[in-house]
């Protein structure tokens, strides 16, 4: 006795969308919005609930305080939670990465010469990735602090912050 199988479905046309997918871990998966880890919630980071702005005012105010360990510790304990506090805390993250990664590039080539010559006017290029820590650090940070706080997302130019942790 054999069951009869339903007919394949049509091919998608040229408009259509996909489906959205339930996922193993609950909730749809959208595939404008890419892959991201188990867990986390999938789309933008536009939904704000509850303490979402405090702790993602806490990312950017927290570097002040304590450095670049404020914005780690939030990003690893609420990735999981809330697709906003991840995005605050990776682009506070990134930002402290990327200056470090222009001080660093900009001492490599600097130093080198003036250990050789025996003459600090080569460590003059160092004073552009120094105000950049003094005065842009200040400026983004507040920045994205107060953009925190009003729920919306905000992204660094990015020359002062590559997108590394996502």
């Amino acid at each position: 006795m054999m069951t009869e199988q339903p007919p394949p479905p049509p091919p998608p046309g040229p408009g259509d969308r996909p489906p959205p997918f339930q996922g193993p871990y609950g909730g749809q998966y959208d595939p404008r919005w890419g892959y991201g880890p188990p867990g986390v919630p999938h789309g933008p980071p536009g939904q704000v609930q509850g303490n979402d702005p405090t702790w993602a005012i806490f990312t950017y105010m927290g570097v002040l305080l304590v450095g670049f360990l404020a914005p780690l510790i939030i990003y690893f304990v609420k990735k999981r939670e809330s697709a906003f506090i991840r995005f605050h805390a990776a682009q506070s993250l990134n930002f402290q990465i990327t200056l470090l990664i222009h001080l660093l590039a900009v001492a490599a080539v600097c130093v080198p010469p003036a250990i050789a010559a025996e003459n600090p006017v080569f460590l003059v290029p160092l004073i552009l990735p120094y105000l950049e820590l003094l005065i842009g650090q200040w400026v983004f940070l507040i920045l994205g602090a107060v953009k925190a706080g009003k729920g919306e997302c905000y992204r660094f130019p990015t020359f002062f912050c590559f997108r590394m942790i996502r």
